[in-house]
């Protein structure tokens, strides 16, 4: 069979090969723009697409190097999906993990963030326990899952930290000094991962890197815009 509506057969397969190269070039992208990430089911199912259309095309004008290529893409891709498959069903989060990649980290693979929560540490503070030292590096990142913090510069109360919250997240990455100070007002339970280990985390996996980056940066964001309603607040009333 020649045409198929009648639009020629060649048409069709060549149309094929087209989007093919269209899934490869759009998947690579998707990766280097962070929109994809390299360990996760978009990026190889699109792949798996582009190598099958590819192979597909070469029915009509047949190249034995370029299908043999394609054959083994498809091969790699489909052991890729099945591994990806299988850790994701094997690794198991708790509550409270569950809870902080929720609330901050999105979209995280589950075998990533088995291997970020690997990496930190689960911890209970009593009231008046100093989380953070205006002036004094933090050397790590927490999270806190329940409970409640007090923030001040200097002698001014400045905000207080509630549940789902980043603390050190402007100078988790670097050891730098504090900006404020951070009091546990309300007993508290914290997720803690040291600056050293998340380098190293983020050395490794691009994607976490990404995905920490992006979560942090909207975390300070919030943080800011409380502060300054905060601050204008206080104006308005003086």
């Amino acid at each position: 069979m020649d045409t198929f509506y009648g639009i020629e057969r060649s048409t069709i397969l060549d149309f094929a090969g087209l989007t093919g190269v269209v899934f490869y070039i759009g998947s690579y992208a998707g990766l280097q723009t962070g929109l994809l990430k390299g360990n996760g089911y978009a990026y190889t199912i699109f792949n798996l697409l582009a190598a099958g259309l590819v192979l597909l095309s070469l029915t009509n004008d047949f190249n034995l190097s370029s299908a043999i290529i394609q054959a083994t893409w498809i091969g790699i891709s489909i052991i890729g999906l099945t591994r990806v498959g299988y850790l994701n069903a094997v690794t198991r989060l708790n509550a409270e993990e569950a809870y902080l990649i929720k609330e901050k980290l999105p979209g995280m693979p589950k075998p990533m963030a088995r291997k970020f929560f690997n990496a930190g540490v689960w911890l209970d503070a009593e009231i008046g326990t100093t989380v953070a030292s205006e002036g004094s590096p933090v050397g790590a990142l927490y999270f806190l899952s329940d409970g409640e913090t007090s923030v001040t510069i200097g002698d001014e109360h400045i905000g207080t930290s509630k549940p789902a919250t980043f603390i050190g997240e402007m100078t988790c990455f670097d050891a730098a000094p504090a900006t404020a100070t951070v009091t546990v007002s309300k007993p508290a339970r914290f997720f803690r991962i040291g600056t050293e280990s998340l380098n190293m985390l983020c050395r490794k996996d691009s994607d976490l890197k990404m995905l920490l980056e992006n979560s942090l940066a909207a975390d300070t964001r919030l943080k800011l815009v409380e502060a300054n309603a905060q601050i204008t607040g206080k104006t308005q009333a003086h």
